[in-house]
């Protein structure tokens, strides 16, 4: 009765997601340019709320792929991380989210079933992100929104052994608004590290029947007087009623050796009702030609 009554005083809820299909890289060859895809991932998430209003939540996010338990790694559960929320206002710690990693328009022109690469995103990872089955940096992220405005500032502080965050300390954040059809954000980050996102900024609007999204990035002084700039256009439409298109192209001057090179990027979904749809892409990331084709479904 104890045990029961302690269920019953919080919220707790299981979703996620599972994948499978083939994915195809050239980059591997000569040995498995195409190979098996899958990913299992269940997100748990608890909450309770107290007698002031104050909501209290813990979230944990178990993955395993088709290589977990070989040279890819194990599958296993995240860090957890946890949080109080009020009205707009989330403040949490543990496993840090990123602002800009959550900043609105970075993933826009994800392609395929995998993302193949996600050379979308323009911040190039410079900067901290969510992970899966993994430790992932310890920090706090504060979280606000209104209506229309939203922010989101997160830090990480230099952590060496419990924490796992190394030398790395990192503060970003990100201001956002939308305006009827249109939206715009910006980001700035403060980082020890060299190559680290200094800036991004990303911009939408819906035009006929599409949805477009500029996105630009400042990624650091990886090295003396080198390129860091990286920008360019997604784009997402409906293709029918269970049917949509995804698409991008970017130019990121830190490739090829500081000289500067193109990704793109298309995908397709079709829906299948009941959570579940067939996903395909095809992308060109400097140069490297990557493709995937499978199917996923929500629960």
């Amino acid at each position: 009765m104890v045990a029961t009554a302690g269920v019953a005083a919080a919220d707790v809820s299981f979703g996620g997601y599972a994948r499978w299909g083939v994915d195809h890289n050239e980059a591997r060859a000569p040995l498995d340019e195409t190979r098996m895809e899958s990913r299992f991932r269940l997100i748990v998430t608890a909450t309770t709320e107290s007698d002031g209003g104050l909501t209290f939540g813990s979230q944990i996010r178990y993955q395993a792929n088709e290589a977990s338990s070989t040279y890819a790694g194990t599958a296993g559960f995240n860090s957890p991380r946890f949080w109080v929320s009020t009205g707009g206002l989330e403040i949490s710690m543990g496993h840090v989210q990123g602002a800009l990693e959550f900043m609105p328009g970075m993933y826009a022109g994800s392609v395929g079933l995998t993302g193949l690469g996600y050379a979308n995103v323009v911040y190039n990872y410079g900067a901290d992100f969510y992970t899966s089955g993994a430790n992932g940096r310890q920090g706090v992220d504060i979280k606000y929104s209104a209506g229309d405005f939203s922010a989101h500032l997160s830090h990480t502080m230099s952590q060496t052994g419990y924490g796992f965050n190394g030398a790395a300390e990192r503060t970003a954040g990100f201001v956002a608004y939308s305006f009827g059809d249109y939206s715009a954000a910006l980001a700035l980050q403060d980082s020890n590290q060299v190559g680290d996102n200094e800036w991004a900024l990303t911009a939408s609007g819906t035009f006929g029947p599409a949805n477009v999204t500029l996105q630009v990035a400042d990624n650091g002084n990886m090295i003396a007087n080198s390129n860091t700039m990286k920008y360019g256009l997604a784009a997402s439409f409906d293709v029918g009623a269970a049917t949509s298109v995804s698409a991008y192209v970017n130019h990121d001057e830190a490739l090829n050796g500081f000289t500067g090179d193109e990704n793109y990027g298309i995908g397709v979904v079709h829906d299948l009702g009941g959570g579940a749809s067939v996903r395909g892409g095809l992308a060109d990331t400097a140069g490297t030609t990557r493709a995937d084709l499978g199917v996923q479904f929500s629960f």
